[in-house]
Order: structure tokens, then sequence, then C-alpha cells
């Protein structure tokens, strides 16, 4: 059974964009916030994609993070997923399952809204 650890609403600080051994784009966006069950969050989010595929509306990402809890630790976390395209246009659906350095297993699932530069959703735990 799981349970909502917490929403997010991440803004948008950067992104980069680079090609990978294989000739793929690989692209880095980077995300800042509060949080409420992890104090300040940071985090990449990454998508690497077929250079002549750039029309298409779904692949897979990852999550590399950390979080400045409030009691002064920290910890990371990590996810691997799927983004798909949804309307309207430029708004991403994101799903990803991964884990924290605690070890607590989580899902999540949010939608990255490129045209306001925001990554919004939910984390849940998960067995």
């Amino acid at each position: 059974m799981s349970e909502k650890i917490a929403d997010f609403s991440l803004d948008g600080v950067s992104s980069t964009y680079t090609r990978n051994e294989e000739g793929q784009v690989v692209s880095y966006s980077n995300f800042k916030g509060e949080v409420s069950a992890y104090g300040g969050v940071y985090g990449t989010l990454k998508v690497v994609e077929n250079f002549k595929e750039a029309t298409a509306t779904k692949g897979t990402c990852s999550w590399i993070g950390e979080a400045l809890n409030e009691d002064g630790t920290r910890i990371f976390g990590e996810g691997e997923g799927t983004w798909e395209q949804t309307a309207p246009d430029h708004n991403y659906k994101i799903v990803m399952e991964g884990q924290e350095s605690s070890g607590r297993k989580t899902r999540s699932e949010g939608v990255l809204i490129i045209g306001e530069s925001r990554y919004v959703g939910s984390v849940y735990t998960r067995d």
C-alpha cells in the first residue's frame, strides 16, 4: 500500500543539452523548490532522445537530487521512468520509481510544464 509523502512544485532553473557517444541528445533540466516533507529540494531531470526523432511524444527519463531537511540533515533521491507529451503542447507527464538514500522506495507522478518552467506533482511510498 502506498502513501502520499508530499506534493511538489519545483521551479526550472536552467537546462543544458549535449550529445552522448551514440549521438543521442541528452538534456539536463535543473529544478529547485520547497517541499513540505523534505525542505529545500534541488534536482536534475535527464532525458535522452534520438537526434533524428525530435518529434517523439514519449521516452525515458531519470532524476537525481537532494533535499536539505529542516532538521539539518540531507538525503539524496533518484528515480527512473517515462515521459509522455500531453495536451496542451509541450506539457509532459512524468512517472518514475526510485528510492531515497535512506532506503525508502518512492514513486512520483507529475507534469513538466515547459511554458511555465515548472515541474509539479506528488511523491508516494511504494513497496
